[in-house]
């Protein structure tokens, strides 16, 4: 499958807003050889106090959560290294634990979705077919909820044939996670394993609490049991969530 409109071969999820504070960047390391695990990474500086940082995140794809042990941060609040140099040194330094996932980062093909145009709506409908079975319509939409202080979402996946027929309707995510201080969601990329049967989605989180406003990543995954072409209307469970930072 590939993403409607292919063209952008490259990705940085690094935010233009025009608004100072926490942006981070978003590094794909990418899916294990299996593709039952998805390792990402972000880097930037935090707000107000601007000492950068590094992230490393390595993700149970079919739980939808971190691998316990797996998860790698570093900071620097001596001011004597850029973020991406802190990025770079603590993926050496856990290079070894990361090689033996086998990584590969997602190719045009593995490509569902980017956001290309800044304004779209945060909730807006995500259309696009897959070009490997042109048949298939995607209809992908982030449904938020807000509470006072903390908010959730869940993403909501529908896929019809070429003559609209429902085949496949799944969720990722979890409403009973409810996250602090986030006003705002926005997927920024779907891409799924070579053997299609892992989805991950990359989503934009808005943060804004006594120490500004950030722009922070985070990824919902999900592990289909069959190909489109093979599954049967909801045969696939909801994804439990990915604990946030």
């Amino acid at each position: 499958m590939k993403k409607i409109f292919i063209g952008l071969l490259t990705f940085c999820l690094m935010n233009l807003a025009i608004f100072a504070g926490d942006v981070a960047v978003f590094q794909e390391i990418g899916f294990s050889k299996d593709g039952k695990t998805y390792i990402f990474a972000e880097y930037g500086k935090q707000d107000k106090k601007f000492f950068p940082y590094g992230e490393i995140y390595t993700v149970d794809v079919a739980k939808n959560d971190f691998i316990p042990g797996k998860v790698f941060k570093v900071q620097d609040k001596s001011f004597t290294k850029a973020s991406k140099t802190l990025f770079e040194e603590l993926y050496a330094k856990h290079y070894t634990e990361i090689k033996k996932y086998e990584c590969y980062e997602s190719q045009p093909e593995d490509i569902l979705y980017v956001m290309e145009e800044e304004s779209k709506g945060d909730t807006e409908e995500i259309v696009f077919k897959s070009f490997e079975e042109s048949e298939y319509t995607y209809r992908v939409k982030l449904v938020p909820t807000f509470y006072t202080g903390k908010s959730s979402f869940v993403i909501n996946v529908n896929v019809y044939d070429k003559e609209e027929n429902l085949v496949l309707s799944y969720q990722a995510g979890t409403p009973s996670v409810k996250r602090p201080n986030v006003t705002k969601y926005k997927i920024v990329r779907i891409v799924q394993s070579k053997d299609k049967k892992s989805v991950v989605f990359v989503v934009e989180k808005r943060i804004e609490d006594a120490s500004g406003v950030s722009i922070r990543y985070m990824v919902e995954t999900k592990r289909l049991a069959d190909r489109v072409d093979a599954v049967e209307l909801n045969k696939t469970s909801p994804a439990q969530a990915v604990n946030d930072r």
